[in-house]
């Protein structure tokens, strides 16, 4: 159980990383341009950088409760 739960840790660690950089910036594309000529941003990587931070949450609940149950029951 131990090393399950440490595998599903390191994968919630590398969606909150990569969810980071889509939030950040370094992921998510060009800013659209209207057709008055102003920029907008766009907002489909910021419901995706939410979204997998969703899913990071939940396997880390996973990984945690997987890791006390190896410690309950070894």
């Amino acid at each position: 159980m131990a090393g399950v739960s440490q595998a599903l840790a390191i994968l919630s660690a590398l969606m909150m990383a990569i969810s980071f950089a889509i939030w950040s910036g370094w992921l998510r594309g060009p800013l659209l341009e209207r057709l008055d000529g102003q920029r907008a941003s766009n907002a489909a990587p910021a419901t995706l950088a939410i979204t997998l931070l969703m899913v990071a949450f939940g396997v880390s609940v996973i990984a945690a409760v997987l890791a006390i149950g190896g410690w309950i029951a070894p």
